[in-house]
């Protein structure tokens, strides 16, 4: 099976099941790439980065870049800390109402419409405004940025589909982030390009391409991995109305139905890894050199550690964490503001909203992908709180 085709994961559910209880660690002859399932041994590899590294890259055969993400031990901890500093407690908790009165904003664009595609006018469009803000980028420039990273995410499938519009598109990010950057250079703001450019550990700053690939990092993670939980978890509360009421009753339950919406959803398919030696699981032998998969979604509906794990269920019992965000060092940055962003829409949607409903003659249709999953559609019909 050709585990780089996004054709691949159109459906995934019934292969990830077999794949995870039948052949948990799995060698993908077309790219040449072992893939693992199972929550435990996702957890076995982010813990032993001196056997399986970041620093050969996290995407299938491409070569790493200088951001924090291809790095492991101390120069990952220093670049972390440095890009860190831009992600406090105290920096989100300002984000909050920021954050919120996007939420509103859109929310009653809907609601006097009546109908909304959930996608375009609420899950996208929430994230790339908070990330455009908290960089520093016009408004009106938020649309063309997030078209520019639709289309350079596509080549996370593999190099075969780094393709010219591809390059295209991440050549066109190169160059609004040095008019950025050169902005920031005349007059600093208070945006995170400003804090970056001036932030230092031990005499050391970010250098000019260290820069460029955090702030590449920043805008996918921020932009797609939100986007795709929000749509995903609204589409499934609409799918199951009585957890929708359960919420409605009992607002306690939020933070437990974030963590659910962020497992059943999980906006990210895989992370790899390169084997810095021979390792032996499952009875099959990892070769030094080969990359090996870590299959997030599988892994969240590992029956292991989930009771149930195919039904959403916001009352979950969450004796173990879901693992969507990684696990280990290179747990995500930017864990604290996506459930920001999810609490906000949701507290503020059941606010305003009494209820969405499918929109007839439609359905929802998701992104075809082997990098990232979410919908790329949901239309609805808004009805308004009276």
């Amino acid at each position: 099976m050709d585990l780089c085709d996004p054709s691949s994961h159109d459906h995934p559910w019934e292969m990830y099941t077999w794949m995870r209880e039948e052949c948990p660690l799995y060698f993908d002859p077309h790219n040449e790439l072992w893939f693992v399932w199972r929550l435990d041994d996702i957890i076995t590899i982010s813990r032993d980065p001196e056997t399986f590294t970041s620093t050969e890259g996290n995407r299938p055969h491409i070569p790493p870049d200088p951001s924090m993400i291809h790095q492991d031990g101390e120069q990952h901890r220093k670049q972390r800390a440095l890009v860190a500093q831009g992600f406090s407690p105290k920096f989100i908790r300002k984000m909050d109402e920021d954050v919120r009165q996007i939420c509103r904003e859109l929310l009653d664009q809907m609601i006097a419409k009546g109908e909304a595609d959930l996608v375009e006018d609420l899950a996208a469009k929430l994230p790339m405004r908070v990330i455009a803000r908290m960089l520093g980028v016009p408004e009106e420039k938020e649309d063309w940025l997030r078209h520019q990273v639709d289309m350079f995410v596509q080549g996370g499938h593999g190099p075969q589909y780094v393709t010219d519009e591809v390059n295209e598109a991440f050549s066109a990010f190169i160059e609004h982030h040095e008019a950025l950057v050169a902005e920031r250079q005349e007059k600093r703001g208070d945006d995170l390009l400003s804090v970056w450019m001036d932030a230092e550990i031990d005499g050391e700053k970010l250098d000019e391409s260290q820069l460029l690939f955090e702030h590449t990092l920043l805008t996918v993670g921020g932009s797609e991995t939100t986007r795709n939980a929000i749509a995903g978890g609204i589409e499934e509360l609409i799918r199951n109305p009585d957890q929708w009421d359960a919420l409605v009753a009992n607002p306690d339950l939020l933070t437990n139905a974030i963590e659910e919406i962020i497992r059943y959803v999980c906006p990210f398919l895989n992370m790899f890894r390169t084997a810095t030696r021979d390792f032996e699981l499952h009875g099959q032998t990892i070769k030094q050199g080969q990359m090996i998969g870590m299959m997030y979604p599988a892994a969240n509906r590992d029956p292991r550690h989930f009771k149930d794990p195919e039904k959403f269920d916001i009352r979950r019992d969450f004796t173990t964490k879901q693992i969507a965000f990684g696990y280990g060092t290179h747990f995500c940055l930017g864990s604290n503001l996506a459930r920001l962003e999810i609490r906000a829409v949701l507290e503020e949607t059941l606010k305003k909203i009494e209820r969405f409903e499918f929109k007839p003659g439609t359905e929802p249709t998701w992104i075809s992908s082997s990098f990232v999953r979410g919908p790329k559609t949901l239309p609805v019909l808004v009805h308004a709180r009276k």
